[in-house]
């Protein structure tokens, strides 16, 4: 059962107002609630327009034998042009030693700036075997507002029972939206069968919580 805690559209007004390649610029690395419990120091990385951004991922363990239990935190540095910095809690999910998500790998990746260096795109990524959860955020400098928007709830009616999807955000599309690659885990299945969900991209209007079919290529 998931129990991650998360806003899915937060604003924040603190700053004063005055397409791109899929790696991400940024990592935690992974941390699990057995084997790594934080991240390294933040890294900051700046856009064109001066504004920075920086991901943090840490577990805290409680208690002992049935009654410990691990908090993984998920944060969200951002600086603006004046050095003033904020940090945000994007999701915290709290797991005792008998719940599958105990032992899930967990990851927060920075994966690209709007081409104008006022938006920063992050992935929120949870994964367990052949399961991976990735959830997008973006941060808008200009209007201060902070997105995260799940995406299995987005593509569910498209997708068969039994079937496994994995998601990856790309970059900012063209028209300001957010690049998503979608494609099924089964790697394994007989030769001459159809993946159960086809490798596609996907345009995200992050604002509104909707996806529409994008081409390969757009958002670069």
């Amino acid at each position: 059962m998931r129990k991650l805690f998360a806003s899915v559209v937060l604003l924040f007004s603190f700053f004063p107002i005055a397409a791109q390649e899929s790696k991400p610029i940024a990592d935690t690395g992974t941390v699990t609630c057995d084997y790594k419990e934080k991240s390294g120091p933040p890294e900051w990385v700046t856009s064109n327009a001066g504004f920075g951004a920086a991901v943090e991922l840490s577990v805290k363990i409680t208690g002992t034998g049935e009654s410990r239990h691990c908090i993984t935190d998920w944060k969200l540095h951002v600086r603006g042009k004046d050095g003033e910095e904020r940090t945000f809690t994007i999701a915290q999910r709290d797991d005792s030693p008998e719940d599958a998500e105990w032992i899930e790998e967990n990851s927060f990746w920075i994966d690209a700036w709007s081409k104008d260096g006022t938006m920063v795109l992050a992935s929120q990524i949870e994964a367990q075997g052949d399961w991976d959860e990735t959830t997008p955020i973006v941060f808008d400098f200009k209007t201060n507002a902070l997105y995260r928007v799940e995406l299995y709830p987005l593509f569910k009616k498209m997708i068969q029972s039994d079937c496994y999807v994995v998601y990856r955000a790309l970059g900012f599309s063209a028209g300001g939206g957010v690049l998503i690659s979608a494609m099924s885990t089964d790697d394994d299945r007989e030769e001459g069968t159809k993946a159960c969900f086809a490798e596609s991209h996907w345009k995200l209007d992050y604002r509104h919580g909707t996806i529409s079919r994008a081409a390969p290529k757009s958002g670069h």
